[in-house]
């Protein structure tokens, strides 16, 4: 069944609803949109009954959450997760899920099978970068970056490397850049200077620190301009990000890797750094 004229016939469209709608959603509503942003696999595969337990919430809801957006039920709406799954890699969503079953059987005392387990799930991370992330959004990065006065760029615990190799790399090209790294305790002083003309891109991954979220926060409450690097599209940085960008959703033992968020930087600073020569 196709969706009606006035819901979202595809997962884009539906996303960028549900992100435009969020904070106007009950919290049961807004529960069952985060599982939808953050395992639409799950959400295209499962039953209703199943999937509502996982957000614990009455099937009804569910129902409830799909007419929010203008379907007639559950069943169309779930046609729209369904949709991408076809569209998209095949091949690399078959690999997700045997990772995860491997996972199971990799012991502790095996180092070499941690390795490769590692390994593969850096693969996949690489993968879905190819497979998520638009053209549009890569355009408009590279143009922010390149147009912005000054660049801050900001990342703690996991996302430090990530934002320290961006800014080398553009410190590099001499561009105007600073990385934000808390030192001093002067953070906040420095993120009151920033004005619309400059950039912030930050980065973080569940669980969010505080401090980077609050960053993100004020810049965009003050028409800073945001390039965002998280983990899933219901992330607080997704939300406040005028461009952001989801990548490293495989784990190993509770470990993520960073292989996509460094192949997704590298790309960034090469694209402006071409552009810069082009130009």
């Amino acid at each position: 069944m196709a969706a009606t004229a006035s819901a979202p016939a595809s997962f884009d469209s539906l996303r960028h609803q549900i992100h435009e709608l969020y904070d106007d959603l009950s919290p049961h509503l807004q529960r069952i949109a985060q599982h939808a942003l953050d395992d639409p696999n799950t959400f295209a595969l499962e039953t209703v009954a199943t999937l509502a337990a996982r957000a614990e919430v009455q099937p009804s809801t569910m129902i409830r959450f799909a007419k929010e957006f203008g379907y007639t039920g559950f069943s169309e709406m779930q046609q729209v997760f369904k949709l991408r799954l076809i569209e998209g890699a095949p091949v690399y969503r078959e690999r997700i899920f045997e990772h995860k079953r491997q996972l199971e059987d990799v012991t502790k005392d095996d180092p070499i099978a941690i390795l490769r387990e590692f390994c593969d799930a850096s693969a996949l991370c690489l993968e879905q970068l190819k497979d998520t992330v638009s053209s549009d959004d890569l355009q408009k990065a590279v143009t922010m970056l390149s147009e912005a006065e000054h660049i801050y760029v900001i990342g703690q615990r996991r996302a430090f490397p990530i934002a320290s190799y961006l800014a080398y790399g553009l410190t590099r090209m001499e561009m105007r850049c600073q990385l934000l790294d808390f030192v001093g305790g002067m953070v906040p002083q420095q993120v009151a200077t920033l004005r619309s003309t400059d950039l912030l891109v930050a980065i973080s991954f569940t669980e969010y620190t505080p401090s980077v979220v609050e960053v993100v926060r004020d810049a965009h409450i003050r028409g800073v301009p945001t390039l965002t690097i998280t983990d899933v599209p219901s992330s607080p940085l997704a939300k406040h990000g005028t461009v952001y960008f989801t990548v490293d959703n495989a784990d190993v033992h509770q470990f993520k890797p960073i292989a996509g968020s460094i192949g997704l930087v590298q790309s960034l600073i090469i694209a402006l750094s071409l552009g810069r020569t082009d130009g």
